[in-house]
C-alpha cells in the first residue's frame, strides 16, 4: 500500500544509489569505446582467466598481475609491481579479544617523478588469491582513471575506483573480498576476527554486480562463486532493478 503511494523503496540510500548510477553513466561515456559492457566478461576464479602456474612468491604475484592486466586490456601499459614489507600480525590479548595488525593497505598505486607507474601489494595476499586479484584490479583501476584529473581529485575517488573494478568485470572479486568474519581458535582459547578490503559496502557491491549483469543481459555464473550473503543481496538488487526498469534506461541506451 505505502509503496503504491510513495513509490518503491530504493535498494540503497537514495543519494548513494543516484551516485552509483551517475558513476556508471560517466564510466560508459568516457570508457565505453574501449570497455564495452556487452563485450566485457564477468571474470571468474577459473583457469579460463587465471591459467595455473608453478611459480611461487613474487613470481606468482607477477603471473596473476599479468592475467589481470590482460583481462582489463592494459597489457601494453607500462607498470612495475613490487611487494610491500611484511605487515605486523594481530595480537591476541585475551581469550576472546584479538587486536588487528598495522593499517598498511593491501595495495598502493603511485606515479613517480619520472613518470614510472608502480603498484605494490601486501605479500600476505599470496595466501588469499581472491583478495590479491581484487587488489590488483583496484590499483589498475586507479591507473585507468589516472588521466582523468577531475575524477582523481574527486573526494569519492576511492569509491569510484571500486565501482570501476565492477565496470571492468572484476566485481565478483571485489565483492567477495570486501568483508570477512571468521572464528579462530587453538589450545589456548578462541575468538573471532574480521577484516575489510576496498571501500564499497557489501550492499553497494551487490548493487554494482546487479547493474553490470543487467546491462550485459547475462548474469554469467556469478551465483556459483559469490559468498552466499553477497549473492542474496545481489538477487534482491536484480529484482529491484527489474521492477524499476527506468533506472537503467539511460545506461542501456549509452551502453
Amino acid at each position: 500500500m505505502l509503496s503504491a503511494l510513495f513509490g518503491a523503496r530504493s535498494f540503497l540510500d537514495p543519494d548513494i544509489e543516484a551516485w552509483h548510477l551517475d558513476v556508471w553513466a560517466m564510466l560508459i561515456e568516457r570508457y565505453g569505446d574501449t570497455v564495452a559492457i556487452a563485450d566485457t566478461p564477468l571474470v571468474l576464479p577459473t583457469r579460463q582467466y587465471f591459467p595455473p602456474t608453478e611459480a611461487i612468491g613474487h613470481a606468482k604475484a607477477e603471473h596473476i598481475f599479468e592475467c589481470v592486466k590482460g583481462i582489463m586490456g592494459l597489457s601494453d601499459w607500462p607498470c612495475s609491481l613490487e611487494p610491500q614489507g611484511r605487515r605486523r600480525s594481530g595480537q591476541q590479548v585475551s581469550e576472546f579479544v584479538h587486536l588487528g595488525g598495522d593499517e598498511t593497505p593491501n595495495g598502493t598505486f603511485r606515479i613517480e617523478a619520472g613518470g614510472d607507474v608502480v603498484i605494490s601489494y601486501a605479500p600476505e595476499l599470496l595466501d588469499d588469491p581472491t583478495g590479491l586479484v581484487a587488489t590488483f584490479a583496484h590499483e589498475l583501476a586507479h591507473y585507468l582513471l589516472a588521466s582523468e584529473a577531475d575524477l582523481v581529485e574527486d573526494e569519492t575517488h576511492e569509491l569510484m575506483t571500486d565501482l570501476t573494478v565492477a565496470f571492468v568485470g572484476f566485481g565478483l572479486f571485489g565483492a567477495n573480498s570486501c568483508f570477512s568474519f571468521e572464528q579462530h581458535g587453538d589450545a589456548f582459547g578462541q575468538g573471532w576476527r574480521s577484516r575489510s578490503s576496498g571501500y564499497l559496502s557489501p550492499r553497494s557491491w551487490a548493487f554494482a554486480l546487479a547493474v553490470f549483469g543487467e546491462l550485459r543481459g547475462d548474469e554469467g555464473e556469478v551465483a556459483h562463486y559469490l559468498k552466499p550473503e553477497i549473492e542474496g543481496l545481489r538477487r534482491q538488487a536484480v529484482k529491484y532493478l527489474r521492477k524499476n526498469p527506468s533506472l537503467l534506461q539511460g545506461l542501456r541506451a549509452s551502453a
